[in-house]
């Protein structure tokens, strides 16, 4: 109807055709496939690391979460949830348990990287000592964990 509306010929109806098929296709794999790759596990990892609930962090990975798993959105781990908050605890757990210090996010930065950055710009001296604390834990060889 829109074709006759508008007055399209052949070559107008097929690039249109294309861009509607493409756009929908592009649209599922937006929202669709992101949550495909991110399971209840994952979510519950990601949630536990950044609250440094350690007993939720073992209760996931038990689950079968997996370490190696990336946000949708920023391509980071639950390292870098747990890094960024401060919680040196849960960081040292997810290093012990095989968490790749030296992955980086869609930023192109390392976990180390986003909580050095962080612990320049943190005013609050308890939040400070602990994103202090969690860089010592990353920068730790993995003998010494």
């Amino acid at each position: 109807m829109l074709f006759a509306l508008f007055g399209l010929n052949r070559a107008g109806r097929i690039l249109y055709g294309t861009l509607f098929v493409l756009g929908a296709a592009a649209f599922i794999g937006w929202t669709l496939l992101p949550g495909l790759r991110f399971s209840d596990q994952d979510e519950q990892l990601f949630r536990a690391a950044r609250h440094g609930d350690r007993a939720g962090v073992e209760r996931a990975l038990s689950a079968g979460a997996s370490l190696d798993h990336q946000a949708p959105v920023d391509r980071k781990t639950a390292l870098f949830r747990a890094a960024v908050f401060g919680h040196a605890d849960v960081v040292r757990l997810l290093l012990e348990r095989g968490a790749d210090p030296k992955a980086v996010g869609a930023d192109g930065r390392s976990a180390l990287e986003v909580v050095l950055a962080a612990r320049g710009e943190e005013k609050d001296p308890a939040a400070a000592h602990a994103l202090d604390a969690v860089a010592a834990a990353l920068r730790e060889p993995a003998a010494a964990r």
